[in-house]
């Protein structure tokens, strides 16, 4: 089956952990033009489904016939997530393919400048294309604050050209990041607000991507991972956080001002074996680590996985590192990888803050099921 040329376009994304609202697929012939995005199979099976659904309509002689809105069938396959889709069937559209061409062309040329930054210098071309895709431009003039202590983080920027001051307590910069340095991912690595303010210190252009696509794209690429663990030690040297390095070797303290994840990563990065003992707000947890690595885990009735990511979820309560395992201890397996452990749970933990939206009301809603 031969479809004319159609064009499908996110209108609202409902936690889907793929695309972004503005997102475009172009259908012409029988091949669809994703331009570098992920694929994923249940959304091109209902784009498939409303394809066939309507094909044969005729268009209107001039102009685009009316638009047809549906929402994907994530929930329904098991998907975290949902979007809400535009279908719109052109009679002719050669400025809008144009436009899709330009689209693929930055993408291309932003995929060979990431290269070029040591952070995604072991990545492949392909994979580069892929990650390129999830990003936007953002300019700033001089002064222009852009992340601001104790919002909550949901971008994370690298830095194209220009200079950012990450600035501390009384206005002292802390430390100042250029071209193909990254900032954003402290508070999307442990789930706290940002910790310092950004600031531009001169005619600034970023890049960025929300939080979802970064966690996304860290799951998937493992040398991602290895250089954000570099980097997170890095971080934690050069700010406030530095107090964690103190916790780690065997004190007392609160996850008010050191939270969960924070203290489970000092603990990982510093390779500590030991007791950890939390009182928390559903009773005591206690987690074994042998070289920062988490090998037992109970909260209440929960153990191991489930044990973790709800300890993680919890914002009060005290803790006590006690160094050193009884030797029995020391032969049990690992629960699992630290990394993934540590992004399952921000993302269980992102998806019970985020409110649940609703289609807007008068909206023409075609429902397809998987």
């Amino acid at each position: 089956m031969n479809f004319a040329q159609s064009y499908f376009k996110i209108t609202k994304n409902l936690d889907c952990p793929f695309y972004a609202a503005g997102d475009t697929f172009k259908v012409m012939g029988r091949s669809i033009s994703l331009l570098g995005k992920p694929t994923c199979l249940t959304l091109m099976s209902d784009i498939t489904e409303v394809l066939v659904s309507f094909h044969g309509v005729t268009p209107p002689k001039a102009g685009p016939k009316r638009k047809y809105t549906f929402t994907c069938g994530g929930y329904a396959s098991g998907c975290c997530g949902q979007v809400q889709m535009e279908y719109t069937q052109e009679t002719g559209a050669v400025a809008d393919e144009a436009c899709l061409g330009a689209e693929a062309s930055t993408v291309s040329k932003l995929a060979r400048e990431l290269f070029n930054f040591s952070i995604f210098k072991t990545l492949q071309n392909s994979e580069l294309d892929e990650i390129a895709s999830y990003f936007k431009t953002a300019d700033f003039h001089k002064n222009d604050i852009i992340l601001r202590k104790g919002e909550r983080g949901d971008k994370f920027f690298v830095v194209l050209s220009g200079k950012v001051d990450i600035v501390g307590d009384y206005g002292l910069v802390i430390t100042s990041l250029g071209r193909g340095e990254v900032f954003g991912e402290m508070s999307l690595l442990t789930g706290s607000p940002v910790s310092a303010k950004v600031r531009a210190a001169e005619e600034t252009k970023t890049i960025y991507m929300h939080g979802n696509y970064f966690r996304m794209i860290l799951s998937r690429f493992s040398p991602l991972q290895q250089y954000f663990n570099r980097l997170l030690v890095k971080r934690l040297a050069q700010s406030n956080l530095a107090r964690s390095k103190e916790v780690a070797a065997g004190m007392t303290g609160s996850i008010s001002e050191i939270s969960a994840p924070e203290l489970l990563q000092a603990l990982n990065m510093s390779q500590k074996t030991g007791i950890l003992t939390l009182t928390l707000p559903g009773g005591t947890a206690r987690i074994l680590l042998r070289d920062g690595q988490l090998i037992q885990a109970r909260y209440g009735d929960w153990t191991a996985e489930e044990a973790v990511f709800n300890i993680l979820r919890e914002k009060r309560g005290d803790f006590k590192f006690k160094p050193g395992l009884q030797p029995k201890d020391m032969e049990l397996p690992k629960i699992g990888e630290f990394m993934f452990l540590l992004m399952e749970g921000m993302r269980r933990m992102d998806d019970a803050d985020a409110p649940d939206e609703e289609p807007d009301e008068g909206e023409d809603l075609l429902q397809f099921d998987d």
